[in-house]
């Protein structure tokens, strides 16, 4: 292998990541995919599925070891985000250093992740809240187990935060917001475990020397090649719903998607698109791409509309057939679908007519409105006990108690 190739990589290793506070294997558990070139083919020469964060991070430190040994450039990518909206770190009263280099430090001083997967991540968002509001805000979402005064199950109606990054705001495929900690899609908890862990790679003594961060470190430019002595191991934020895959009936979602999000970079790379997608679209503002390298970080691959496309308009054909494409622009919200263990009634979609979460609340039937969640729609619920229908967010069914008879937040307002 050789670092003198001319692509900006020689490999791509991209990594979903997990919250689980138990060890876990095969669906909604940590995958990670290593794609190495050799001579002229991409080969994968890891694909695996470890139980837990710290055999993940172990194993994955092994294997960056080995390719700087190699002298070989290494696109890092964890999916969840690598910093928090803007005034975060200020809100918190951290001071001396950028953003998220106080964001990253807080984290690594207050997170407790043992190697069984067990941590400590419901109590610190409850104490960031403290320290920011002095109330449940701007995290939320978590079982009743760890509901406090600090930390609710429910989304807060006002926050002192914003609800998302630019780079949130700016993709055709948008992720839920960081602060949501649990519940489906929800990114929060991997965040606050995830950064942690990703500063230990940084930081790793047999690492540091030759590692990275994009863009907080680099920059919105092109990176300076390994080979001149600036860097091997290039981290970087990644969201693999920001390509489409095709998956068999038998095979599990995560695995697939970080096997075909490395093809993703990787042909990118080929095709001259990568060094390009470093740059962020080009469209950004003076004072956003301030913002961006000093805190909020950027999704890498989320450009201007249509700009990932254009970027592979130079590929040969058969390469175009061997990755997946980026999804089309303006697109329905995703809906929903999950399972809480302890739900009953109808299984499956927790937004399909018929289901009923464990306190009662019965699917009624979709109305096509927008909710007050991010890309959620309204559902109108029934109260199997008084009857009572109100509105609620997709993504809050399965939580959810009727507001006439238990006490629950006020419905949403929808037309009957």
């Amino acid at each position: 292998m050789s670092a003198n190739a001319p692509n900006c990589f020689n490999a791509y290793l991209m990594v979903d990541w997990s919250a689980n506070s138990t060890p876990k294997h095969g669906a909604d558990s940590i995958w990670y995919c290593l794609l190495v070139r050799e001579a002229d083919r991409l080969v994968i020469s890891a694909l695996a599925n470890p139980g837990t964060r710290h055999a993940a991070i172990g194993e994955i430190r092994e294997l960056l070891i080995a390719m700087v040994e190699q002298q070989a450039t290494t696109l890092v990518g964890f999916d969840f985000p690598y910093s928090y909206p803007t005034g975060f770190a200020d809100a918190l009263g951290l001071r001396g250093l950028v953003p998220w280099q106080s964001t990253w430090t807080e984290l690594c001083q207050h997170i407790q992740d043992l190697p069984n997967n067990s941590n400590n991540r419901f109590e610190v968002a409850a104490e960031f809240n403290h320290r920011i509001s002095g109330e449940a805000s701007p995290f939320w979402g978590c079982s009743e187990r760890f509901e406090s005064s600090n930390l609710s199950r429910y989304k807060p109606l006002n926050s002192l935060l914003p609800e998302f990054r630019l780079t949130d705001r700016w993709g055709t495929n948008r992720p839920q917001s960081v602060w949501k900690l649990a519940g489906a899609g929800s990114v929060g908890g991997q965040t606050l475990l995830g950064i942690p862990c990703i500063s230990a790679l940084r930081n790793d003594p047999r690492l540091a020397a030759v590692s990275t961060v994009w863009p907080f470190e680099t920059g919105l430019t092109q990176p300076i090649r390994g080979d001149e002595g600036k860097w091997l191991i290039l981290h970087a934020e990644i969201y693999p719903s920001l390509i489409e895959v095709q998956r068999g009936p038998d095979e599990i979602k995560d695995k697939v998607q970080v096997r075909e999000l490395a093809k993703y970079f990787a042909r990118a790379d080929d095709a001259g698109a990568l060094s390009r997608m470093l740059l962020g679209p080009p469209t950004l503002m003076k004072s956003q791409r301030q913002q961006i390298v000093a805190e909020e970080g950027w999704i890498l691959g989320v450009m201007d509309t249509g700009q990932a496309n254009l970027a592979f308009e130079s590929t040969a054909e058969s390469t175009s057939r061997s990755i997946q494409r980026p999804m089309k622009p303006h697109g329905p919200p995703p809906q929903v679908r999950s399972e809480p263990p302890s739900s009953r009634g109808t299984r499956g979609e927790t937004t399909k007519p018929g289901y009923e979460n464990r306190n009662g609340q019965i699917v009624v039937r979709p109305t096509g409105l927008p909710g007050t969640d991010h890309c959620q729609y309204i559902y109108v619920l029934r109260c199997s006990r008084c009857g009572h229908e109100y509105g609620a967010n997709g993504s809050d069914i399965h939580l959810r108690k009727c507001p006439k008879c238990q006490a629950g937040r006020p419905g949403l307002q929808y037309q009957p």
